[in-house]
């Protein structure tokens, strides 16, 4: 999971940092389509960081759906409190 995470976020940099090298190289050669890229640059700067997520998510919900990994837990759980405690009834109070 953590290389998936690591490969989807270097992706996203890669993208964003092209993004932007293109609109500055674009602004000045005062090209007329500049203001056009600035905007879909600002509209991406948004929204590939958020799909990156979604993706992420999506991945380690079909791991956790399929059990092919113990160390994918459910989404929607949370930890239970008898997880926390010892054995001996104490709560960790020594």
């Amino acid at each position: 999971m953590k290389n998936i995470k690591r490969v989807i976020a270097i992706i996203c940099v890669a993208a964003l940092l092209l993004l932007y090298v293109i609109t500055s190289i674009l602004a000045l050669s005062d090209n007329p389509h500049t203001m056009t890229m600035f905007k879909g640059c600002f509209i991406c700067t948004i929204f590939i960081p958020i799909v990156a997520y979604i993706f992420i998510r999506l991945h380690a919900y079909a791991m956790w759906r399929s059990g092919r990994s113990d160390s994918y837990s459910d989404p929607s759980s949370k930890p239970s409190s008898a997880s926390y405690s010892d054995n001996d009834g104490s709560g960790g109070v020594q």
